[in-house]
């Protein structure tokens, strides 16, 4: 089964609206291996980096051989920018129930592209606290240097909260999305203000998301290396 025989139409709405939903994954079969493997890797953290897991994510979706190509070529094209194919960062996500410290942590991503891939959603998806990614497509350009980036990222802290989030949502386009669907979102991470309700007390169930970011375009010096580092050390 080819899972991206649509990725011409589905690239073409990511370069248009900054964010595109596509096809579902909650029918093969590697989901259920890819979760369990990284649980097993994870242990008590909540973010978890190049698990085997997330590798077998990308064998199983082709990704290398497929999405990260065009990826490269939308960067050039459309972004001016001149990216190293092989800079992809792959980072499992798991928020256990009633982990109220992952909500509204709104941001923008240090890499260019973001995939979202759902692997576990709980049962409890309800608007208010399921977990669901809140996300601002083109609410900025393309920062053209690191400083104004900072400046930038600064800037919309101011909105890290649910009443943040509806606010900055009266004044520009507000997506919400709980995955439920299974269905992966593919946005611009650069430009799209992001983040994600709490997961409620009352659900039983773990809520992981495999993010693949692509293409760090101050990968040498800018905040989001120095975040990484931070988080290995």
């Amino acid at each position: 089964m080819n899972y991206w025989e649509n990725i011409d139409t589905d690239l073409a709405s990511l370069v248009k609206d900054g964010a595109v939903k596509l096809s579902p994954v909650s029918k093969f079969e590697w989901r259920k291996e890819v979760y369990e493997e990284c649980m097993e890797e994870i242990g008590s953290k909540s973010y978890g980096e190049n698990l085997n897991g997330n590798k077998n994510l990308i064998r199983h979706m082709e990704i290398k051989e497929t999405l990260t190509p065009k990826l490269v070529k939308i960067a050039k094209e459309h972004f001016g920018l001149t990216v190293n194919q092989t800079d992809v960062y792959n980072v499992t996500r798991l928020v256990r129930p009633g982990d109220n410290s992952e909500g509204f942590r709104g941001h923008f991503d240090s890499h260019l592209f973001t995939l979202v891939t759902p692997i576990n959603i709980p049962d409890v998806c309800s608007i208010q606290n399921g977990g669901q990614l809140y996300y601002f497509p083109k609410v900025r350009n393309l920062p053209n240097n690191e400083i104004k980036n900072i400046f930038q990222k600064a800037y919309y802290k101011r909105f890290n909260s649910a009443s943040g989030f509806e606010k900055l949502g009266n004044s520009t386009k507000k997506s919400i999305d709980n995955f439920a669907d299974y269905r992966p979102l593919l946005f611009v991470g650069k430009t799209t203000f992001h983040g994600n309700a709490p997961v409620q007390q009352t659900s039983n169930q773990n809520r992981m998301t495999i993010l693949t970011h692509f293409f760090d375009p101050s990968h040498k010096y800018g905040i989001g290396a120095l975040m990484r580092k931070l988080r290995n050390r």
